[in-house]
């Protein structure tokens, strides 16, 4: 099989100390932080538990720094697509609606529609824009072979 060139991602690496890596690569983002055991969005803050995280996704509207490890056994690798750096990018949008039980969600709580509560950054969440980054094989195959989280969108945001 040929490897797919991905031109989009501006830095990639592997790391034992997540934090360094976050402050070195990306600042004033939004965090989607998945533990072994729980789910967290915030504000981009130092990342107090390393030891149950498996991905992290530090966000701005202009880049996003993925760090992930498949188990906690891993050592975590991470790559950074900065558009800045690859505004030619191809590259397609998409805007996915969140989960909301209006009825029982308040400020930046939100409540699931099948259960489950979690906190976003920003209060009237509504979707989430995603780019999702295309690369080309050597016969010049498109594929879609990554995504980036870019804004949480309040309602009626374009």
């Amino acid at each position: 099989m040929m490897e797919a060139d991905r031109n989009y991602i501006a830095d990639c690496g592997t790391s034992d100390d997540v934090n360094s890596v976050v402050s070195e690569k990306i600042s004033g983002g939004n965090m989607i932080l998945m533990y072994s055991d729980r789910f967290e969005c915030a504000p981009q803050q130092t990342i107090s538990d390393e030891v149950h995280l498996l991905e992290a996704r530090i966000f701005t509207e202009d880049a996003e720094l993925k760090i992930m490890r498949p188990t906690i056994a891993d050592k975590f690798t991470w790559r950074l697509i900065d558009d800045r750096k690859n505004p030619d990018a191809d590259k397609i949008e998409e805007r996915h609606y969140l989960s909301i039980d209006r009825k029982r969600s308040d400020g930046t709580l939100y409540y699931a529609i099948g259960g489950g509560a979690y906190e976003l950054p920003i209060e009237n969440a509504e979707r989430v824009r995603i780019y999702n980054y295309i690369s080309y094989d050597h016969q010049g195959i498109a594929q879609i072979t990554d995504f980036r989280v870019v804004k949480y969108l309040a309602g009626g945001e374009r």
